[in-house]
């Protein structure tokens, strides 16, 4: 009787068990590959990280920028111009890099291509880009590529990361590092090789794992083989040891979704300079205006010297705070800023117009 009870305690769990994988399987067939790679992952050894590399470096390709060949054919050695890397978002084809490293519109004469790490090359395509996160999504015709899988939650300072690209065309290579800081500002390119690490739009990862010429438009991933970032431009141009910077996932994410949507990213742009001896400051009742664009819509309306209150009844604090605002406005809206000149206040609407991020 006792038997009897602990085979029912002990059978009937494993049996529900087994029918509950076996009807998993059969829903979805490659849920055992992924529990196999999660446990797998999980029991790794933290003084290797060759399981992260393994899995991610198949969705990172080396990008090449050559002159075409009167033919189109592929290119060879002594045509190739530079060379950078992207990641692999779609087995289908598409392919995230930095803007800065595309050829520029006035440059037709330029194609790009894409190397898979099993050599495979392709001729592939600009979709769109988008200046101010410095990136571009490419399409070359494929079917099998390898996407990488992308990590949703936020990195924390502290976490392992791994940088994986094509410096100095040496070839897929990885450096390791970990994350400095995360939520550091830019507000996009200052020229095709200068990050501006400013107020801005972006809140970039920054990491100590180095990053090369070349490694631009690589993935920087976590210890579980996941991209957390698309590695971009160094700080301002300086040869600086151990800062660089990504792009993160979700940033990656908004910017690819809406080039395939519309072929560029849409943002509303006011006309406030925040270049670096012109820009705008903070303090603590609002942003002083340094500089305002003559041929934007502010122009007319809010001076330099300005103080920038409140904008649609938002409170003010930081230049980072209005850029949001702006850039997440549809051009054609119309905005209604209270500002402090010479000390009164006043107050404005101004209509936004589309920011034009092309610096070619």
């Amino acid at each position: 009787m006792r038997l009897k009870r602990r085979l029912v305690y002990t059978g009937l769990p494993v049996l529900t068990g087994l029918a509950i994988g076996i009807g998993v399987l059969i829903v979805n067939p490659n849920a055992g590959q992924k529990i196999g790679d999660i446990i797998y992952a999980k029991g790794v050894s933290i003084d290797s990280y060759a399981y992260a590399v393994n899995k991610a470096t198949s969705s990172v390709v080396n990008i090449y920028v050559t002159e075409l060949n009167s033919n189109y054919t592929s290119p060879n050695g002594n045509e190739i111009i530079s060379s950078a890397s992207g990641v692999i978002l779609s087995s289908s084809g598409y392919i995230v890099t930095n803007y800065h490293v595309v050829p520029s519109g006035n440059e037709e004469n330029h194609a790009i291509w894409a190397q898979t790490r099993n050599g495979k090359l392709y001729q592939a395509f600009v979709i769109g880009c988008d200046r101010r996160t410095d990136l571009a999504l490419l399409k070359v015709e494929a079917d099998d590529l390898t996407p990488i899988e992308r990590e949703i939650k936020d990195p924390q300072v502290g976490d392992v990361v791994l940088a994986i690209g094509n410096p100095n065309n040496l070839g897929q290579t990885v450096t390791h590092g970990i994350v400095s800081a995360i939520s550091r500002s830019g507000s996009g390119l200052l020229s095709r090789d200068q990050m501006n690490i400013r107020q801005g739009i972006q809140d970039l990862i920054q990491t100590d794992a180095p990053i090369n010429n070349g490694n631009s438009g690589g993935a920087l991933i976590n210890t579980a083989g996941n991209l957390v970032g698309v590695n971009t431009a160094s700080f301002n141009g300086y040869q600086t040891y151990g800062i660089g910077f990504a792009v993160p996932t979700k940033m990656v994410e908004y910017v690819t979704n809406e080039i395939k949507k519309h072929g560029r990213v849409i943002r509303g742009y006011l006309g406030i300079s925040d270049e670096e001896n012109l820009g705008l400051k903070s303090n603590q009742d609002g942003v002083r205006v340094g500089y305002v664009d003559p041929l934007g819509p502010a122009s007319g309306l809010i001076k330099v010297n300005d103080l920038i209150v409140t904008a649609n009844n938002i409170k003010i604090r930081s230049v980072k705070e209005l850029i949001e605002i702006i850039s997440n406005s549809s051009p054609g809206t119309t905005i209604k800023f209270t500002l402090k000149r010479d000390d009164k206040i006043c107050n404005v609407e101004v209509t936004l117009t589309e920011d034009e991020t092309n610096i070619d």
